[in-house]
């Protein structure tokens, strides 16, 4: 996929090390512990990826985050890679730079949010979801928060994506929670669009090509999917996209060269386990291959592309638990 980066400068991992009995499941997830979608699959761990693997791309390290966490939201702007929120309803919020490869701490967020979503949109970061309706907006040149309109139905776990100067808002649990939401920064206002074929609660989403993709996800404790959904704006429909060959919740994905790359994953059908697999998508071909691995199992990470590279924050390495809670940066080359 191009000339060889030279590779960023290691760091030394800080891993914040516990035990907890607190679980992940969402506020809705033991509701629906006896949910198994038909697209569910097996949850036996990683085994027997082909030895061919793309041996070409590997993975990396950056300096770990200031703040051990997982279940938080990511996004980029203006050269940096912004962090936000996490497991516990943390108000920490801070920005990475790639290029020197430092953390900056930065004004707090304006109320404690764990699985928000965080999008780019106008020179700004918009923060929502987190088990709330609220929406903020953070403006890196005052390094404050303000508030903007609410959305339409609160949102936990979902995911946020920006596309033509808009923000949508994927999956996730809460009221009616097949909708897509769009936010309109014109008008300051949410609006309720086209229902998913299923509710995608730990989802992730990417903007690819003018369409937005839904990526797996589940229904709750007892199910995961390997499936995708591929929304088109113009026409206001969702239709099936082309499987993953792993099934995975609460994981990283990244856009990347005009693919779409997904790293990680939790599995909570017995025996419950967490993903170290790592697939890429290219909508040329409309199939799914498999990367080299992450270092290790992990979900409930955040995930931005970069200069061609997919950078991977924090998440935890036990299936239904949000500890240790860790500051790992990895970092995917291509």
């Amino acid at each position: 996929m191009g000339m060889k980066r030279p590779p960023l400068p290691l760091a030394l991992l800080v891993i914040a090390v516990g035990c907890s009995d607190t679980d992940d499941r969402g506020p809705q997830d033991a509701s629906q512990a006896d949910a198994t979608p038909a697209d569910a699959s097996s949850a036996a761990p990683d085994a027997g990826l082909p030895q061919d693997a793309q041996a070409a791309s590997s993975w990396g390290s950056g300096r770990a985050m200031p703040t051990a966490r997982t279940e938080l939201a990511v996004a980029v702007l203006n050269g940096k890679i912004y962090v936000a929120g996490g497991y516990g309803g943390l108000t920490a919020f801070e920005a990475y730079d790639p290029q020197s490869d430092s953390w900056e701490q930065l004004a707090e967020l304006p109320a404690p949010r764990e699985h928000p979503s965080l999008a780019a949109l106008r020179g700004e970061l918009l923060l929502t979801g987190g088990n709330a309706a609220q929406t903020f907006a953070y403006d890196p040149a005052s390094n404050e928060w303000s508030e903007r309109a609410a959305l339409v139905h609160a949102r936990y776990a979902a995911a946020a994506v920006t596309l033509d100067d808009k923000v949508y808002l994927v999956g996730g649990t809460g009221p009616n929670e097949r909708a897509l939401q769009r936010y309109d920064p014109d008008a300051d206002a949410w609006t309720v669009l086209a229902e998913l074929s299923v509710v995608r609660d730990h989802v992730a989403a990417a903007a690819l090509s003018g369409k937005l993709y839904a990526l797996a996800g589940r229904a709750g404790f007892g199910s995961v999917y390997t499936s995708v959904e591929i929304y088109d704006p113009a026409s206001d429909l969702w239709s099936a996209g082309p499987d993953m060959q792993d099934s995975r919740s609460g994981f990283g994905a990244a856009v990347i060269d005009g693919t779409i790359v997904v790293a990680g994953g939790e599995v909570l059908v017995a025996p419950l386990s967490v993903r170290s697999s790592v697939e890429r998508f290219d909508p040329q071909t409309g199939v799914w291959e498999y990367e080299a691995e992450l270092p290790m199992p992990l979900h409930g990470t955040g995930a931005a592309a970069y200069e061609g590279r997919m950078f991977l924050f924090g998440g935890a390495t036990v299936a239904a638990r949000a500890e240790p809670r860790a500051g790992w940066v990895h970092i995917f080359e291509p």
